[in-house]
C-alpha cells in the first residue's frame, strides 16, 4: 500500500508541475497584450454568485420545463424554418418574373413560349413556338421546340438571358456570337431588346461580342469597338 501511495503522489505531483508550466506559459503570453488585472471580488464571493445563478437557471427551467439548451435549439430551429420559408417564396418570385420576362421578349417576334422550373429536380425546360408552329399543331402551345431553326433557337435563347439577367444582380453581362446563326429580323429585334434593356438597367453593363456588322440605329449609350479585319495567313495577332 505505501508503494501505491507514494506512485499515486508521483503522479499527482507530475500533473501539478505540468499544469503549473501550463499556468505560468499562458501567463506569459497573456502579459504579452495587457498587464494582470486583480479581481476585486473574493473568491468567496464569486462563489455565492455562481451558485446562485445556477439555482435561478434550474428554477427557471423547471418553470419551462425544458433546459435551456432545449429552449435555444428550439429558437434556432423556429428561426431556421422562417428563414427557409422565406427563401422559398424569394426563390418563387424570382422564377416567376423570370418566366413573365421571358414571355414579354418573345411576344416581340410574334412567339409564345414558357419556363418551367423543377426546384426539387434542380432543372428548367423551355417550351416556345412561333405562331406557325401554333397553327400547324392544332393550337397546342406547349411542345418542345426542337423544330425550330437555328436563328429561332439563338433568338429564344437571347430571351432567356435577358429574363436570367433581370433576376440576378450581377453588374457586368457579357454575350459573345450570340447572332451567328440568325436571319436579319431575329438579329435585329434581338439587337434592340438587348440595348433598350441595358438602357432601362441601372448601374449595369453589357458587353456584346459578333463577328457581324451592327447596321442598325443603336443611339449614344452604345460605344461600338470595331476590330481589324484578320489578313489572310495571318500567324499571330496585331495588338499594336
Amino acid at each position: 500500500k505505501l508503494d501505491d501511495a507514494k506512485k499515486a503522489l508521483a503522479d499527482l505531483e507530475a500533473v501539478s508541475t505540468t499544469i503549473t508550466a501550463e499556468f505560468e506559459d499562458w501567463t506569459a503570453k497573456a502579459l504579452v497584450f495587457c498587464p494582470e488585472i486583480e479581481n476585486p471580488r473574493k473568491p468567496e464571493v464569486i462563489e455565492r454568485n455562481v451558485t446562485a445563478t445556477q439555482k435561478a437557471l434550474q428554477e427557471r427551467e423547471k418553470r419551462h420545463g425544458a433546459s435551456v439548451e432545449d429552449m435555444t435549439i428550439e429558437a434556432l430551429m423556429s428561426s431556421l424554418m422562417i428563414r427557409l420559408a422565406r427563401w422559398q417564396e424569394f426563390r418563387r418570385h424570382i422564377a416567376l418574373r423570370c418566366k413573365l420576362v421571358f414571355q414579354y421578349h418573345l411576344s416581340n417576334r410574334g412567339y409564345y413560349g414558357k419556363v418551367l422550373f423543377d426546384h426539387n429536380a434542380g432543372t428548367l425546360q423551355l417550351k416556345v413556338q412561333t405562331d406557325e408552329q401554333a397553327q400547324t399543331q392544332g393550337g397546342a402551345r406547349d411542345k418542345d421546340p426542337r423544330s425550330l431553326s437555328g436563328g429561332e433557337k439563338s433568338f429564344s435563347t437571347i430571351c432567356l438571358l435577358l429574363s436570367l439577367w433581370e433576376s440576378i444582380g450581377c453588374p457586368l453581362r457579357c454575350l459573345d456570337e450570340f447572332d451567328v446563326f440568325m436571319d436579319a429580323v431575329n438579329r435585329r429585334i434581338s439587337m434592340r431588346m438587348m440595348i433598350d434593356t441595358a438602357n432601362a438597367s441601372d448601374k449595369k453593363q453589357y458587353i456584346l461580342i459578333t463577328p457581324l456588322a451592327v447596321n442598325m440605329e443603336i443611339g449614344l449609350s452604345v460605344r461600338v469597338h470595331r476590330m481589324n479585319d484578320p489578313e489572310r495567313g495571318q500567324a499571330t495577332l496585331a495588338f499594336n
